[in-house]
């Protein structure tokens, strides 16, 4: 795992057990990390790929802009598409960011 150089609580992440997007997820809902966090979070975690809610969280976007990018294919990034459900690539995020 990289080394990640922020205020995140790397022991409360080890301790809750959970892997990729799962870390995330409790990331997200029960230490209540969002923008930055969340995305060194991510890495930390490897996660391949995140919901529209966190990416965009991640981005300083909000959701609804992210909709709208898959929608009318019109955004710097767009999502790869699981079971009909969009989710936002790490590369991409951290390219769009220049991680």
């Amino acid at each position: 795992m990289a080394t990640i150089e922020t205020d995140i609580d790397l022991d409360a992440l080890k301790k809750s057990g959970k892997r990729g997007r799962e870390l995330v997820n409790f990331a997200f809902k029960e230490l209540q990390y969002d923008g930055e966090k969340l995305l060194h979070t991510a890495i930390y975690a490897g996660a391949p790929h995140v919901n529209h809610i966190y990416a965009a969280s991640m981005l300083g976007y909000s959701a609804a802009t992210l909709r709208n990018w898959s929608s009318q294919s019109n955004g710097p990034i767009q999502p790869k598409r699981i079971n009909g459900t969009p989710y936002w690539r790490m590369r991409d995020i951290r390219n769009l960011l220049d991680l």
